[in-house]
């Protein structure tokens, strides 16, 4: 059969293009396990994130971001760049990062007179075009090209060329327990709604330490070591598991016996649990340290 008669029939297979860099251009957009909306959310990918284009079908992009999590995302949400020789968003010049849960980024520099444009998650690099126009604020150029303005106390000059700083166990602890009270959100990755292994990785990317997105691969992580159960320290993961999946959950250890976890075990949001709980106890799989 020819390849015109075998192309006509479905049946000639195309080698698939060459993965493209994209930039997110939305505050958050989940990512679908299939093309299509009603399938499972398996995460989210944020504003400014950099993630590559696998393929396309229809409307939705299959994506890869960069702790190596695939999904299915509207394409609308991202903006490819033109080549590799194209400049990366926040990868050189005046960068700020986010340190509030959620920064805004507004329309003007007043936080009265217009809703914002978009929203900014915790550890989000932004490009700075100039101070102000007013006291404590900063012009930015957002990733799809437009501008808006952002308060400087949400954000933290940062390095674009610099390894990022590490933070201590405490710092870690401390941005984890700025999550108390969120919602659970199965996929979410923002202060608008997060799961466990998005709360782990969100503040250990904060904290100059990305990890894997999901809390099987975490656990499997050569970047983390074993830890037994009676040498725990603050800002270690913990991990739990029923039946045939050893691990299905993971929470940061507090000290003194407690873990903080986004979990819908009692109220679905992030809050402090025991160890020694007679629902976390028998779940118990093990701890790892980052080295």
């Amino acid at each position: 059969m020819s390849a015109a008669l075998l192309l006509a029939a479905g049946l000639l297979l195309q080698a698939p293009s060459p993965a493209t860099d994209a930039v997110v251009i939305v505050a958050s957009e989940n990512m679908y396990a299939a093309p299509d909306e009603s399938t499972e959310v398996v995460s989210q990918a944020t504003l400014g994130q950099l993630v590559e284009v696998i393929e396309t079908s229809g409307t939705f992009a299959r994506v890869r971001t960069p702790d190596r999590y695939e999904g299915w995302l509207p394409r609308a949400a991202v903006s490819p760049y033109a080549d590799a020789a194209a400049p990366r968003y926040a990868r050189a010049g005046r960068v700020v990062e986010v340190t509030s849960l959620t920064a805004y980024l507004y329309r003007e520099a007043d936080v009265t007179t217009a809703r914002p444009r978009t929203s900014a998650p915790l550890a989000t690099r932004l490009e700075v075009a100039a101070d102000g126009p007013a006291d404590g604020w900063l012009t930015v150029r957002l990733p799809s090209g437009g501008a808006a303005y952002v308060q400087a106390g949400d954000v933290r000059p940062v390095d674009p060329g610099a390894p990022p700083r590490r933070g201590s166990p405490g710092e870690v602890l401390e941005a984890a327990r700025r999550f108390l009270g969120v919602p659970y959100l199965w996929g979410g990755m923002t202060a608008r709604g997060i799961d466990c292994s998005g709360l782990v990785s969100r503040v250990y990317h904060a904290n100059g330490l990305p990890l894997p997105r999901d809390a099987g691969l975490q656990f499997e992580s050569p970047e983390l070591v074993p830890v037994e159960r009676q040498d725990l320290r603050p800002a270690d993961l913990v991990f739990f598991g029923r039946g045939s999946s050893r691990v299905t959950h993971v929470g940061l250890y507090a000290g003194d016996g407690r873990f903080i976890s986004a979990t819908t075990h009692g109220t679905p949001v992030v809050h402090e649990d025991r160890l020694d709980d007679p629902h976390w106890a028998p779940a118990y799989q093990g701890a790892r340290r980052p080295r």
